[in-house]
């Protein structure tokens, strides 16, 4: 966990999640300086319409209710117990909130709502657990988001400054690759790069801009500093890779090549 997982943030945006995070699980608390970033790129974005979330905890949209107030905020969610959509109810802390949620399997299922029905797409560490096709979400976001609305995409870096620490110590660079004892499947399937990521969201028809911030754990600078002392060209190597754009296209190439073969 960052040492300083508000460093940066709008103080506004740091005061209400900081309140949504009191008494919130280990997941959201471990995730403190994701999170408020998140909310602090979505506000900076000045969202008005309504957004969709994929796979949300209910954290956002509880965090966004004052800080967005012409936002409304929908979500995926994978649950066999809702056909087609349905009101979900999340908690997180002391607050509860109502999300209107579509049920789909990212890779198989088709979001059921009409083309360009959304301003916005946030997609928070999803693409990464992705098993057989991410481009297959990746063309949903596309059809469902209206001509130039906003992608906010975040995603684990594999070269991070701690990945290639790892590496240079001859330990694999993966973030989170290991396997459940209890058989789940929430392992990441692929890490990307800044390069990657940039590719296969210019092939879904986005217009993006890609860049890098550790909000995952301080950042480690030995390994680094090194590297680019040896003459490597080392950017990019904050743990988490960010990405926000415009949709500018249709899908260009459905199979990006490197990704997909």
């Amino acid at each position: 966990m960052k040492t300083d997982p508000y460093k940066g943030i709008d103080k506004n945006v740091e005061g209400i999640v900081r309140d949504v995070l009191q008494g919130a699980d280990e997941y959201h608390v471990t995730h403190t300086a994701r999170l408020a970033r998140t909310v602090d790129i979505l506000v900076g974005q000045k969202l008005t319409g309504r957004m969709l979330e994929m796979g949300t905890s209910g954290f956002i949209p509880i965090a966004c209710k004052n800080l967005l107030p012409d936002l409304e905020i929908h979500a995926t969610h994978l649950d066999p117990s809702i056909v087609g959509s349905a009101d979900v109810e999340f908690t997180v802390g002391r607050y509860k909130t109502s999300v209107h949620c579509y049920s789909v399997d990212l890779e198989y299922g088709m979001i059921p709502v009409k083309d360009k029905t959304f301003d916005a797409v946030l997609c928070c560490e999803v693409l990464e657990h992705m098993e057989i096709d991410p481009m297959f979400m990746l063309a949903e976001l596309n059809r469902v988001l209206k001509d130039d609305g906003v992608i906010v995409l975040t995603t684990p870096n594999v070269v991070s400054s701690r990945g290639l620490t790892k590496m240079m110590n001859g330990v694999e660079p993966y973030f989170f690759m290991q396997y459940h004892k209890s058989r789940e499947y929430h392992r990441h399937n692929y890490e990307y790069s800044a390069k990657s990521l940039h590719k296969i969201l210019k092939a879904a028809g986005f217009s993006v801009t890609v860049w890098t911030e550790d909000l995952f754990e301080d950042g480690l600078t030995n390994t680094v500093d090194a590297l680019r002392k040896a003459g490597f060209a080392i950017e990019d190597v904050g743990d988490n890779l960010i990405a926000v754009g415009k949709k500018t296209s249709p899908v260009t190439d459905r199979y990006p090549s490197g990704l997909y073969v």
